[in-house]
């Protein structure tokens, strides 16, 4: 029976590959959306892009800590990854909601 830490670490693993295949489908529809918009739309995409990029980035860092973590420490750990998980989590919501209204 897998304990406390490893159950945590499987579940977010996977909302972060969930996230990130999700983010590969929404990416490729909206790439395909901005041939037809100016280059305001593909600025701000550019943007969104670069911030939703840098979250992920800390968020995998927060599972490497998770997986390195001690029995004792993992629950400090656990409580700065489901915070970068809600940080990306919002900025991926925000980056998708933003260019599906249009």
């Amino acid at each position: 029976m897998p304990d406390k830490k490893e159950e945590f670490l499987k579940q977010i693993k996977k909302k972060y590959d969930d996230l990130n295949y999700q983010w590969n489908i929404e990416r490729n529809k909206i790439e395909a959306k901005l041939q037809h918009q100016g280059a305001d739309a593909t600025k701000i995409f550019e943007e969104k892009r670069e911030e939703l990029r840098k979250f992920r980035s800390e968020m995998k860092e927060k599972i490497v800590d998770l997986e390195v973590a001690g029995e004792n420490a993992w629950e400090e750990v656990k409580e700065g990854a489901e915070d970068a998980w809600k940080v990306l989590s919002n900025a991926f919501d925000k980056a998708t909601g933003h260019f599906k209204k249009k």
